[in-house]
């Protein structure tokens, strides 16, 4: 049979028709769905309110089955959605919307009745609902009519707010508030006003919920090298309150010190000398709160954080000597919170990891490193005979510099003005003296002197005779012969001085006697003088006697004339009858 064009069109149209509803149909289908309760829910509430898009003008039904049967309930549109209240078994309900004869939707909800030993599956989730006001279908709590004439779903009532004495009071009353909550009406962006799988009906959990509006700081806690815990969990609650607070941030607590010490305790800020920003409350004057590429989320690595602060001090690290420590890391030697010492230096702490006050906080610290790293140090410091009295105060810092110098040591100046700041009298001598002894002349006083300590008396690296006279005993002039030949006073024939009458040698005849043998000090002034080969002016006797001592010398020889004997001259070449 053949077909006319007239009817070759119908048809066509007839096509275009069906392809036209066909497609309408398709898009309404996807329009139509449950939007509460979620699917694979778990609830306490045995009624519940049912709430989703119609997407159809057609006939709809919602059927629900479970232990006690199934039960249909017809549904009716408003302004493209559909709402009913049903009655929840114990155990599982499913529930089915019906568009005309085809299932469009279903959805697994579990009320849970409390029963103990109930057990339920993996992928189902606990679904917290707005109050029990819309569980039982009072919707015009939020919702208003609109233009068209009872109740319209898409519309907020004008005078509604959440913030009421009935649902939540107080929560715009901060001083700094959440700039949702700023904005009337938009609590939704936080939170679902129907329901959610997630406490307090937010629409996502944890900092995903954060991360919708706070981009910038996801990007920062999936790149950092150190993350904040609670960040890194996800519980941005942890510190903000998400409504808002008097603290700037909107962070809990009545402070940021009583923030952090939430979980980090107050041992921190307990200490009897406090560092000046803990002190304040002021932790992220060091720390950042979120993440960090240093440890311990700090701002800065290292001796950098200190800088920020402290800007004389960084002047001081371009010296040519940095104490190991300070180039390291400040606080190997300085607790950064705070501890029981000025300048809250870290010393001994009592099992609970309390700070003990010490008597010499800084000697204590320093012998933490140092007696490990020089036992002869250690034992001057801790067990000499003879202390040094900065040493013995516990005053290192009277002589060296924690920090920086440009000098070995550590010392504050070079080793001779150190020792004059408190020897004024040796001092005066040396400096008015044309005669210097080698050890004084290189400014090298320890060459002689145990700066720390020592069992000698004077602080001698050795042991040296104070007496006018004495039996002669090699012990008493170790100090000297560890840079003068002992052969001076051992040997009566020799040429090893040039205190000799031809080859007699005239240190032996003074000094290596059984009585009376003279000492060192008894001729020669140990520091300086203004006579040749150190000799002093004056001889210290006994009793505060003193003799006065005149040395000349010759090209070959020389002489003395002094209080005990009659001039004496003496002659390397041509020996002296005297």
């Amino acid at each position: 049979m053949s077909m006319t064009s007239t009817t070759k069109k119908n048809v066509a149209l007839g096509l275009i028709v069906f392809i036209i509803a066909s497609s309408s149909a398709v898009a309404r289908a996807k329009d139509m769905g449950f939007m509460y309760p979620a699917n694979k829910t778990i609830t306490t509430a045995s009624e519940i309110a049912v709430i989703g898009k119609a997407g159809s003008t057609g006939p709809l039904s919602l059927t629900v089955e479970n232990n006690s049967g199934r039960s249909s309930h017809e549904l009716s549109e408003h302004d493209g959605y559909f709402y009913r209240e049903i009655r929840l078994a114990p155990g599982r309900n499913t529930l089915s919307l019906i568009a005309g004869a085809a299932v469009s939707d279903t959805i697994d909800v579990i009320r849970d009745d409390n029963q103990s030993g109930t057990s339920y599956p993996d992928d189902f989730l606990p679904y917290y609902l707005h109050s029990q006001k819309i569980q039982t279908g009072m919707c015009r709590l939020c919702h208003s009519d609109g233009k068209k004439g009872g109740l319209q779903y898409k519309y907020i009532n004008q005078q509604f707010s959440c913030i009421t004495n009935d649902c939540h009071p107080g929560l715009d009353q901060a001083k700094f508030l959440h700039g949702p909550l700023n904005q009337k009406g938009s609590c939704i962006k936080c939170h679902n006003p129907h329901g959610s799988i997630n406490k307090n009906f937010v629409k996502y959990s944890g900092g995903a919920l954060c991360f919708t509006c706070h981009a910038d700081a996801e990007r920062m806690v999936t790149e950092a090298k150190y993350i904040h815990f609670p960040v890194g969990k996800g519980e941005c609650t942890s510190c903000h309150d998400p409504h808002g607070s008097n603290l700037e941030f909107h962070l809990k607590r009545g402070s940021i010190a009583d923030l952090c010490a939430g979980c980090h305790g107050k041992d921190k800020t307990s200490h009897e000398v406090l560092h000046a920003p803990v002190k304040a409350g002021d932790c992220i004057a060091c720390h950042t709160p979120h993440v960090s590429e240093n440890k311990g989320l700090l701002s800065a690595d290292g001796t950098a954080l200190c800088f920020k602060c402290h800007k004389d001090r960084e002047e001081e690290f371009k010296r040519k000597y940095i104490h190991e420590p300070a180039a390291k890391n400040c606080t190997i030697c300085h607790d950064p919170h705070g501890s029981a010492t000025v300048n809250h230096l870290r010393n001994r702490k009592d099992k609970d990891g309390n700070y003990i006050p010490v008597e010499q906080p800084v000697k204590e610290l320093c012998l933490g490193c140092h007696s490990g790293q020089d036992s002869d140090i250690a034992y001057q410091i801790e067990h000499a005979k003879v202390a040094h009295d900065p040493v013995a105060k516990g005053q290192c810092t009277i002589c060296h510099t924690p920090h920086s110098t440009n000098h070995g040591k550590q010392l504050k100046a070079p080793l001779n003005e150190i020792c004059f700041t408190c020897h004024q009298k040796i001092k005066e001598l040396i400096t008015g003296s044309i005669y210097k002894h080698g050890p004084v002349h290189t400014n090298d006083c320890a060459q002689c002197h145990l700066p720390h300590g020592s069992d000698n008396r004077k602080l001698l690296r050795s042991k040296f005779s104070d007496k006018y006279a004495e039996t002669f005993d090699m012990d008493n002039y170790v100090l000297c012969f560890n840079c003068h030949s002992q052969d001076i006073v051992i040997q009566e024939e020799t040429v090893s001085t040039d205190f000799r009458n031809g080859g007699k040698n005239l240190h032996y005849l003074h000094v290596n006697r059984q009585v009376k043998g003279r000492n060192c000090k008894t001729c020669h002034e140990i520091h300086a003088s203004n006579q040749e080969k150190h000799i002093r002016r004056t001889i210290p006797f006994e009793r505060g006697f003193t003799i006065t001592l005149e040395f000349t010398k010759s090209a070959t020889g020389g002489g003395c004339v002094e209080g005990c004997h009659k001039p004496r001259q003496y002659d390397r070449i041509i020996p002296v009858k005297n």
